[in-house]
């Protein structure tokens, strides 16, 4: 993001607006994202021993698939250049996943808004694979349950928001449904979006 922009996302927050993100921005961003949340937290927390009694089992390729539903997005969006109109996402946060992407289409009710924001380059959700660099972690993505938008400039080694550009307005769509921002609670990834609840 450029300076107007973080200037912007500061005051959004309820922080000080002075292009300067550190530790007061950050925590600001957090609590402001975990005040939009359902009061009653829809997901566990990642690693939880509820995590597991709720979502079950991770994937692993040629062995188990987690349960999914089949959503329909009210808006296209792209796999490189394929246009992709449904999701199949884990069964227990499909129908949230779907909210979050009709109030991304009223936020940003045509094309080039939608384009502006980076919300019509898709890069996946379903991967049954390990955490970069883990030996025995498992993904997110192997639930079916964290999706990414816009990786080529929100990619996981950029920083959020000096560099990635990720708008608020669509992590707040994802933290209204409880889904987690990994731009904004680690401060890097911000293409990544899970369904878990925040520490």
């Amino acid at each position: 993001m450029n300076r107007t922009e973080i200037i912007h996302t500061q005051e959004r927050i309820g922080a000080l607006g002075d292009g300067f993100w550190g530790p007061h921005s950050i925590a600001a961003c957090q609590q402001y994202l975990k005040n939009l949340m359902p009061a009653t937290h829809p997901f566990p927390v990642e690693g939880s021993s509820e995590f597991l009694a709720f979502f079950g089992e991770h994937g692993e390729e040629g062995v188990y698939t987690p349960p999914t539903r089949k959503i329909t997005l009210p808006f296209t969006i792209y796999y490189d250049q394929s246009p992709i109109k449904t999701l199949r996402v884990h069964n227990k946060c499909a129908a949230s996943l779907l909210r979050v992407f009709q109030n991304l289409a009223t936020i940003y009710p045509d094309q080039l808004s939608r384009k502006a924001a980076g919300i019509l380059v898709y890069n996946g959700l379903y991967n049954p694979r390990l955490k970069r660099g883990s030996l025995n972690s498992w993904s997110m993505h192997a639930w079916c349950n964290a999706i990414d938008i816009n990786a080529g400039k929100n990619g996981n080694k950029t920083a959020w928001p000096a560099t990635a550009t990720m708008p608020i307005e669509v992590i707040e769509c994802f933290a209204k449904e409880g889904w987690l921002s990994a731009g904004v609670f680690w401060g890097r990834d911000a293409m990544h979006f899970q369904a878990t609840a925040p520490l």
